[in-house]
């Protein structure tokens, strides 16, 4: 391995564009992990779509069964179906 000398000037460029790409990549996920549009409802239960166009649901107690994203609002709504059929649609506390 070679060993190159590098001036503090371009130690100190390095160092401020690594800190502005952490920055920037922050951002960006923080951006990204935001629910956009309107919070839609689903007998009872609230769903919001994520920016990549996946749907999460909202205020569920853990281990409901709706955890995780979900492809299409019409896939929600079969889950939700299915669970309601077999009664285990999650109760939301008011």
């Amino acid at each position: 391995m070679t060993a190159h000398y590098m001036s503090d000037g371009e130690r100190q460029y390095l160092e401020k564009r690594k800190a502005e790409s952490a920055a920037l990549a922050l951002l960006i996920e923080t951006k990204n992990s935001r629910l956009v549009g309107d919070v839609k409802t689903y007998k009872g239960i609230n769903y919001q779509m994520e920016p990549r166009g996946t749907y999460v649901c909202l205020n569920l107690p853990s281990l409901s069964g709706l955890e995780g994203s979900f492809t299409s609002a019409f896939a929600l709504h079969k889950i939700i179906d299915d669970m309601e059929r077999l009664k285990k649609l999650p109760k939301i506390g008011k």
